[in-house]
């Protein structure tokens, strides 16, 4: 048995996650490709044109917006998602409002994480699911959700921007619940930083980044003081 389990590991370590990086990988470049489609149906079919300086500025104006999301957000939910869990939900959207949760429920309800194979595994499934369901439910919202706009009082259409702090809120609750310790350990550190972040002048354009760095250095910190009491 444990001959069997050594060969699963060896084979999810060199084969399983190199095979989710390449196909990622390619649908990742088939996305991109797609992604000018529009763009060429309007120039060669429409012939419609704009000059290259034009082009320019709106790459310039977009890349200089969203740099700083294209660099953090990945680093942000990589460590919930995984490769595969991180390649799919690029791929499909909804990331924070939709794939992060699912993730963190399976892992939370198997009491493991992405780091080990059958966390990993069962993220992938989840995440997986939850592109499906979303694809049934967005095409069911776009045939007839103009006319639920239209029905549902102003009250219902306002707490709409609710939807996402509760989201959040309910996740934390669901991975600190009964561990009040650990609940701590990270409430403290959060409150400061973001009081921090507020109250400091001039830093306003960097909070992502330095919340993001923050996280890292912080748990990096644990993660050395864990192994060497392990070591002791």
């Amino acid at each position: 048995m444990e001959n069997t389990n050594d060969l699963m590991v060896t084979e999810y370590e060199n084969k399983f996650i190199t095979d989710i990086h390449r196909w990622g990988r390619i649908s990742m470049l088939i996305a991109l490709i797609l992604s000018f489609l529009p763009i060429g149906y309007m120039y060669f079919i429409k012939g419609w044109t704009e000059s290259a300086s034009a082009f320019a500025s709106v790459t310039i104006a977009i890349s200089s917006f969203g740099i700083g999301m294209w660099l953090t957000e990945p680093m942000s939910y990589f460590p919930v998602l995984g490769s595969a869990g991180t390649y799919m939900s690029y791929f499909a959207g909804n990331v924070s409002n939709m794939r992060v949760p699912v993730a963190l429920s399976i892992q939370n309800a198997l009491k493991t994480d992405v780091t080990e194979p059958r966390g990993n595994i069962a993220t992938i499934i989840a995440v997986a699911a939850s592109v499906f369901v979303n694809l049934c439910i967005l095409l069911i919202v776009v045939i007839i959700g103009q006319n639920l706009l239209a029905i549902f009082p102003q009250v219902v259409l306002k707490s709409f921007k609710y939807v996402l702090p509760s989201l959040f809120g309910s996740v934390i609750v669901m991975r600190f619940r009964g561990q009040p310790k650990r609940a701590v350990k990270y409430f403290i550190p959060t409150v400061i930083t973001y009081y921090l972040v507020r109250l400091i002048p001039g830093i306003g354009t960097f909070k992502l980044a330095i919340v993001i760095a923050g996280t890292i250095i912080y748990g990096y910190i644990f993660h050395k003081i864990e192994k060497n009491k392990k070591a002791e």
